[in-house]
């Protein structure tokens, strides 16, 4: 009876176990399918020019790269996008080259990596920007996987901006 009553019990325990594994996966999974549409939904303010010039200021310019950055970087609130493509890059570089701003060479230095594909500390350049804005809200936390950025641009910028 004795013998009887462990197995009982130890099935139990696998059933309880089973069931409560089944349960936290679809918790997870429910955790992410949210947070990837949350990260990749439309956002407001999306524009496909830089609309600045060499007369910008270091703060417009700190503005357009802060947007560039959202289609790379989780952050709990993104406000305005800009395509992070080659024409984008290069334009913001020419304008930082001929300046003289105070943080020039921070600025040239994250539009180098840029400009190389080279996005490793992408959200810590999107910080940097939200710290000089003084931001409140919207600090990023990581990098968009590759499936959540593709989905990001398609969704606020279209497929044409797909890399190739």
């Amino acid at each position: 009876m004795i013998a009887r009553n462990q197995i009982f019990v130890g099935f139990l325990t696998i059933l309880v176990v089973v069931l409560v594994g089944v349960f936290i996966s679809k918790n997870e999974a429910l955790q992410a399918y949210r947070e990837f549409n949350e990260q990749t939904k439309k956002v407001s303010g999306v524009t496909y020019e830089i609309g600045i010039d060499e007369s910008a200021t270091e703060a417009e310019v700190i503005e357009v790269m802060h947007k560039m950055t959202h289609q790379k970087v989780k952050a709990e609130d993104k406000w305005g996008a800009i395509p992070m493509i080659s024409d984008t890059i290069d334009a913001v570089s020419e304008i930082i080259e001929s300046s003289n701003y105070p943080h020039k060479e921070d600025l040239l230095e994250i539009v180098k990596s840029w400009k190389h594909g080279d996005f490793k500390q992408i959200d810590e350049d999107h910080n940097y920007f939200w710290e000089y804005q003084d931001g409140t809200v919207g600090k990023a936390y990581g990098v968009l996987n590759k499936t959540e950025e593709k989905t990001f641009i398609v969704n606020n910028f279209g497929e044409e901006y797909l890399p190739r």
